[in-house]
């Protein structure tokens, strides 16, 4: 009777515990198995992930540091199976407890552990799940906060103004003011970020947040130009109990805003900071830097990348020094090249080292192309026996490079003791008086082969010692001048090659310097010297546009006015209308359209030399029209039909580049190979 009683009431109790149902007893039943087992279990877990996630970061020092850490993807890989432990214990609420009041709770613990795993179209789907259920500002904060790292700004300020109009609590108040400072920070707009960051201050307690937040602060003011302020934040650092890397940071920069040289040097014979001296040497090249003295601000910055682990931001700033002040361009290459190999791929300056790293690539191939021909063409003009002598010079001084390279071996005596001294090797004075009398009966000698040959033959020598005859050696090296000198350019031919090399080389050099690195004064020199050593080149009247951007005041005006004069005919010179007239009205729109027209209506009559006439009083009183493909185009067909076939090809060839996007491209590349033909 009592066995049947006990089993009636479990079956009772457990049908009245259903997650289906609403009574009072099921709710809080399910209620108290929720919270206090798999959201308590879930909840510890994220909390753990957080703090680990902050005190793992890596930070950039070197730039401004950004207020939001950003999303680190190697995160899911060290903690991965902490966070699939996050999001099942969250998962038990929604599987096992429907009816409780954590339901929510569950979802946005789910979506907190997509953002570990850096899933972010999940975690986004989650947060506008929770939304549609129930509106809670954890969800709105942490969509604000993914949209502005995706920097899909119209997205945040919806959401943002919601969040501004409805009531928050202390905690929710205060993510939303740093995701409002980090806002300004994406916008570039430091000052308004620094005045919402000394509000968030207040809601936080001394700790190393805080200092973190106080030094974005000090930067944002330093990169602003208010150095007084900056000082004080800097100081600010040091009384909210920072981490040592951060605490380091702060004295740098303090001693570096004073201007305190001497302390950043005795920093540097501080025993307890023996390996940040890579971050106090580049701080030493950055006060170099600020009193213009680059030569020395090399100097420290090279120290400073021997063992540093930021070097792809060191040495991105190295190929800036190069590049911008210091005019060595081969440097400014080799240290790009480096800084794309060094930096993450989650660097924000990542992209963009990538894309320089080829740019000044191609920069050091047109280089050591032009610099290679120079010197063909040079000895080009030498006679034969001038020739000879430099050849052999140039292998005398291969091998002497060689020899200076070959470091002698060093041999370290192992010690011994008193016991050995009967052995010759470790008796000293036996040691030395051999070495005397051996000296004394043979002389100096070079630890060689057949050492005690007093009259020996050198040539022998080294040819016994390389089992090399004499015949073979001298056939070996005539023939290594043979081929030397084959690659000199004798013929007119193929110094008429040689030269073309140059040209192209110079021009592209120019091209790539102006309009991918924007050196005008490597785009200058490259150009000029082009126009002058080829006056009849190619590229002349690209060449002059590219000269005119790259020039102010007379120097433009003149390349204008050369370019205008030379090739009236040129879509070089639209392209100067276009950028000293701007965007069309509409009134010219149709005007261009009409122009058009007319040409294309002369065109098909047979009237090449109207139809182009027309075309190029379109192109140079309407630049930059919506048909301007079109009427390029057409004036490279009416040329093609007037029989001017080099200028036809001219044109053509300028056209693919110029208007890639252009449907006629096609037909473009189809008539050039008509033409080659």
């Amino acid at each position: 009777m009592y066995r049947s009683f006990v089993i009636l009431f479990l079956a009772f109790f457990t049908w009245s515990c259903s997650q289906f149902s609403n009574k009072p007893t099921a709710v809080a039943f399910h209620n108290v198995n929720a919270k206090y087992n798999a959201i308590w279990q879930a909840s510890r877990l994220d909390k753990e992930l957080q703090k680990k996630y902050f005190a793992e970061r890596k930070e950039s020092y070197n730039s401004i540091l950004p207020i939001v850490l950003p999303r680190d993807s190697s995160f899911r890989q060290g903690n991965e199976k902490d966070i699939k432990e996050l999001i099942r214990k969250a998962s038990l609420v929604i599987d096992r407890h429907q009816n409780s009041h954590y339901i929510i709770d569950a979802y946005l613990l789910i979506a907190r552990g997509r953002l570990y795993q850096n899933d972010l179209k999940n975690a986004i789907e989650t947060y506008k799940y929770v939304n549609s259920l129930d509106i809670r500002p954890e969800a709105l904060l942490a969509l604000y906060e993914i949209y502005l790292q995706q920097q899909e700004f119209s997205s945040a300020e919806k959401i943002e103004e919601f969040l501004s109009e409805n009531p928050l609590n202390a905690n929710e108040k205060k993510q939303f003011l740093l995701l409002k400072a980090y806002s300004f920070q994406l916008l570039n707009e430091p000052i308004k970020a620094v005045a919402v960051l000394q509000e968030v201050q207040r809601y936080l307690k001394k700790g190393e947040e805080k200092a973190r937040l106080s030094f974005i602060m000090a930067q944002l003011l330093s990169d602003n130009n208010q150095p007084a302020l900056a000082l004080a934040n800097y100081r600010e650092v040091l009384k909210n109990k920072p981490s040592y890397d951060l605490q380091l940071q702060a004295n740098l920069a303090i001693h570096e805003q004073e201007g305190n040289l001497t302390a950043l040097l005795n920093m540097l014979n501080d025993p307890k900071i023996e390996e940040s001296k890579s971050l106090i040497y580049v701080k030493i090249g950055q006060y170099y830097y600020g009193k213009k003295d680059f030569k020395k601000a090399k100097e420290n910055w090279e120290k400073g990348g021997e063992n540093n682990p930021n070097k792809g931001e060191l040495f991105f700033q190295l190929g800036g020094l190069f590049a911008k002040q210091m005019k060595d361009y081969d440097l400014a290459a080799h240290y790009y090249d480096s800084a794309a190999t060094y930096l993450a791929s989650n660097h924000p300056e990542y992209a963009k080292a990538q894309k320089l790293k080829k740019s000044w690539g191609n920069y050091s191939g047109f280089a050591k192309q032009i610099s290679l021909q120079d010197s063909l063409l040079r000895l080009a003009n030498l006679d034969p026996s001038a020739l000879h002598a430099l050849f052999l010079k140039q292998q005398k001084d291969t091998v002497k490079t060689v020899v200076q390279k070959t470091v002698a071996p060093v041999f370290t005596r192992r010690p011994f003791n008193a016991d050995q001294q009967n052995f010759y090797f470790n008796n000293e004075q036996a040691r030395i008086q051999g070495a005397i009398e051996f000296s004394n009966r043979w002389g100096n000698r070079t630890l060689e082969d057949f050492w005690n040959r007093r009259n020996k033959n050198a040539t022998m020598t080294q040819a016994v010692a390389s089992n090399v005859p004499v015949e073979k050696t001298v056939r070996t090296e005539s023939l290594q001048e043979e081929n030397w000198l084959k690659a000199i350019p004798s013929t007119p031919e193929a110094k008429l090659k040689v030269g073309k090399t140059i040209e192209e080389s110079l021009f592209k050099l120019g091209k790539l310097a102006r309009l991918e690195l924007g050196e005008n004064e490597l785009a200058n020199a490259a150009l000029k010297r082009l126009l002058t050593e080829y006056p009849s080149t190619a590229y002349e009247a690209e060449a002059l546009y590219i000269l005119y951007l790259s020039n102010d005041g007379a120097s433009k005006t003149a390349f204008r006015s050369q370019l205008f004069e030379r090739f009236p005919g040129s879509y070089f010179k639209t392209m100067i209308l276009k950028l000293e007239n701007g965007i069309l009205s509409e009134n010219k729109e149709i005007l261009a359209q009409k122009k058009y027209e007319v040409a294309f209506e002369r065109f098909k009559a047979g009237q090449f030399a109207e139809s182009y006439e027309s075309c190029l009083f379109a192109q140079q009183n309407y630049p930059g029209s919506k048909l301007e493909d079109k009427i390029v185009f057409l004036m490279a067909l009416s040329k093609a039909g007037l029989h001017e076939t080099v200028e036809a090809k001219r044109m053509l060839e300028e056209f693919i580049p110029l208007f890639p996007a252009s449907p006629l491209v096609k037909e473009a590349t189809e008539m050039l190979k008509l033409i080659n033909k």
